[in-house]
């Protein structure tokens, strides 16, 4: 069974700071498993602005 889900910024951003995590395991799953991010340009531009920030970290 396939599950089409817009994947939050949030957890995209939460997946790249901690794999092993719940978020992780969402973006595996959309990476190769039943999970079908849904998009469309509005999405794609938080996305684009979001991981472009620069890091608070540094």
């Amino acid at each position: 069974m396939k599950y089409y889900a817009v994947i939050d910024t949030n957890v995209l951003v939460s997946a790249m700071l901690k794999w092993d995590s719940v978020p992780g395991n969402v973006m595996a799953l959309a990476f190769d498993g039943p999970i079908v991010p849904v998009l469309n340009r509005e999405i794609l531009h938080e996305y684009r602005t979001v991981l472009s920030r620069p890091s608070r970290l540094s």
